[in-house]
């Protein structure tokens, strides 16, 4: 019965830190290049732009703002 329940409690344990690490993962994948500068950031809304249809992310206020001023310079043409 004890060996049972220690059992149990392994697999749940484990089950949980799986899920933890899963949950991680996904949120890191959620990362963009800062346009201005050209580090990696986190995909904050509070530090996006949008131009023409397309969000950008940046890393600061002052390279949002740059962003913002002279949106062509910073974009890449495809």
């Amino acid at each position: 019965m004890t060996r049972t329940v220690v059992a149990v409690a392994l697999i749940l344990i484990l089950a949980a830190t799986s899920m933890t690490a899963f949950a991680q993962a996904k949120k890191a994948a959620e990362k963009a290049r800062d346009p201005v500068c050209g580090i990696i950031v986190d995909k904050d809304p509070k530090l996006s732009a949008n131009y023409k249809g397309e969000t950008y992310y940046f890393c600061s206020k002052a390279d949002m703002e740059k962003f913002k001023k002279e949106p062509e310079k910073y974009v890449k043409k495809k």
